[in-house]
């Protein structure tokens, strides 16, 4: 068979890729080193340095003299400009919308909440706040519009390889994600891109959490409802609709019945068993106001022994502990993390939990722990989702989309 040959465009381009990993993650790189690095020419090397440098990826810094010596040759340096746009993550949660601003090396320039209300129950509400809420990020971390790379949207609803919500009949899902990336592309150019919120609390995990290094984890958004992102040797996992994840089954599950998540359950069972309670004196939790008795009201008083909350987290550890098995038996994960704002509470949960999957699940079994990233887990995951779009697609921006 004769061989393609490959046209000097390709080899440039390839080139090209080599150069711009390999400065991506550095601050300070000789010519030298990039030809050691890359096993490319010194001529090639320069002259792809010099083309970055036009596109605004790479900066060049005062040159060294070789071996110290005024008479060395000027060693040229390279450094990749962190600073050549900028990348948004959004998490577009049902109760809150946050936007991280972030330069190219994931280094966060500013960060934006808005509450989401019930008068904000509408699409065209949601697609405003998105949008407002990335402006606001620009705007305190000095960015202008043009400047956007990427966005990426964290939404509670499954998503698929297009960023589209392609399950039929569910309001609540085509309301979390009602064409995101087409209003943003349209309004503002840029390019978007729309996930389910558990998938990038997975991506989160795996870059900066307890997922790196692991294999196979499992990430559990665990605030108001549950959702899992899955990632196996390596990969996030999706499914033909982005369904992969999503926790409707949990309806059918014996002693679980629901997909409702662990800051709801501790929250309603604690109040319910206060209202049995009827003015009998029998708990700490007693002394809260019953309509602000959140979730780490619960585990605080767990700590402390008060009968009552030790209860409610036994009887939610008890039902946790059969969710985690679950994904024990499909995905057959090293780590289960326990992400979302309520996860630093969750100590005395994780504890039981683990004590009891062992009635579920066969040795080696799997580590529960608690995610460190706290609520900000979906941004973060977003943020990582569009870097790794825009170093993917970094030869084919050109350059006026740079400034």
């Amino acid at each position: 068979m004769a061989r393609v040959p490959v046209s000097s465009r390709h080899l440039r381009h390839a080139s090209a890729r080599l150069v711009l990993d390999h400065l991506w993650d550095e601050d300070d790189v000789t010519g030298s080193a990039l030809i050691e690095a890359t096993g490319l020419s010194r001529a090639t090397v320069h002259d792809v340095c010099d083309e970055l440098i036009q596109q605004g990826w790479v900066t060049e810094l005062e040159s060294l003299r070789v071996g110290g010596q005024r008479n060395g040759r000027p060693a040229r340096r390279y450094s990749f400009d962190a600073r050549a746009g900028v990348v948004v993550g959004v998490d577009a949660g049902q109760h809150r919308i946050s936007a991280t601003a972030s330069d190219l090396r994931g280094v966060t320039l500013a960060r934006t909440v808005l509450p989401v209300s019930p008068r904000d129950d509408t699409a065209a509400r949601r697609l405003a706040l998105i949008e407002e809420g990335t402006l606001a990020a620009l705007a305190d971390a000095g960015a202008p519009d043009r400047s956007v790379l990427a966005v990426a949207v964290g939404v509670p609803a499954p998503v698929d390889r297009d960023g589209r919500t392609s399950f039929q009949d569910n309001p609540f899902w085509e309301l979390m994600n009602p064409d995101i990336a087409v209003h943003l592309n349209e309004r503002h150019g840029w390019t978007t891109l729309t996930d389910n919120d558990a998938n990038l609390a997975a991506v989160a995990e795996d870059w900066q959490g307890h997922g790196r290094g692991v294999r196979c984890h499992v990430t559990l958004l665990a605030g108001e409802r549950f959702g899992a992102g899955v990632v196996d040797d390596g990969r996030l996992l999706r499914g033909a609709h982005g369904g992969v994840g999503e926790m409707r089954y949990l309806d059918v599950v014996e002693g679980v019945g629901s997909a409702t998540g662990i800051a709801a359950l501790v929250r309603e069972d604690a109040r319910a068993q206060l209202r049995r309670l009827d003015g009998r004196t029998g708990s700490s939790l007693q002394e809260l106001d019953p309509v602000t008795l959140d979730a780490a009201d619960v585990f605080a008083a767990a700590l402390e022994e008060d009968p009552l909350a030790v209860s409610v987290v036994e009887h939610v550890a008890a039902r946790l502990a059969r969710i985690v098995a679950t994904f024990a038996s499909i995905y057959d994960p090293e780590r289960v993390i326990v992400a979302g704002a309520v996860a630093e509470s969750t100590g005395p949960l994780l504890e039981l939990v683990r004590h009891e999957l062992d009635r579920y699940v066969d040795p080696p079994g799997i580590e529960v722990l608690a995610s460190v990233l706290g609520r900000d887990v979906v941004t973060v995951g977003a943020v990582k989702r569009a870097l790794d779009h825009v170093r993917e697609h970094a030869l084919e921006i050109v350059p006026a989309d740079l400034r």
